[in-house]
């Protein structure tokens, strides 16, 4: 006897599922303020950002991006993935921020989704009102995945790149 099983995901998620997935975010960046490579100012402006975007549906990834000078030595991606109901993730932490040199600094890269509905909305949002440029890119190197930060059908998948 065989049986068949089907899943079929949704791309869905909610306001509060964005909520919870940014808290842990939240404190992941809060640990670069403290050890002052970004200011708490910028560190809450990052935040509203990314939240709105997520809220919006229009992101595919974040990196924070760790700067010596003008190289990028390692970066922090959190790549989105709502296509399933994902039943546990982990908790924020594991950035080992005593053991980066204190010259680092950070900064933030986002890949919209072209694709979304609201890519242009979000775009002109970021780009116009928001202060956003659209000069960077996503650090090339090996990734290692880290840890998962899920609400709902909404999961952030950070990974290490060096």
């Amino acid at each position: 006897m065989s049986t068949t099983y089907s899943f079929t995901g949704t791309e869905t998620y909610s306001v509060a599922d964005v909520r919870a997935v940014m808290q842990n975010t939240f404190e992941d960046i809060i640990g670069f303020a403290i050890r002052e490579m970004v200011t708490f100012e910028q560190a809450k402006q990052w935040i509203e950002d990314l939240t709105y975007t997520l809220n919006k549906k229009a992101l595919r990834s974040f990196e924070l991006q760790l700067w010596n000078g003008n190289s990028r030595f390692k970066s922090y991606r959190y790549d989105v993935d709502n296509y399933g109901v994902v039943s546990s993730g982990s908790l924020s932490g594991g950035i080992d921020y005593y053991n980066i040199a204190a010259s680092t600094t950070i900064r933030l890269y986002a890949d919209l989704n072209p694709n979304s509905p609201t890519y242009t909305e979000v775009l002109n949002e970021l780009l116009g009102n928001r202060k956003w440029g659209n000069n960077g890119s996503a650090m090339q190197g090996t990734a290692s995945f880290d840890r998962s930060y899920v609400s709902g059908t909404l999961q952030l998948k950070r990974s290490v790149i060096n």
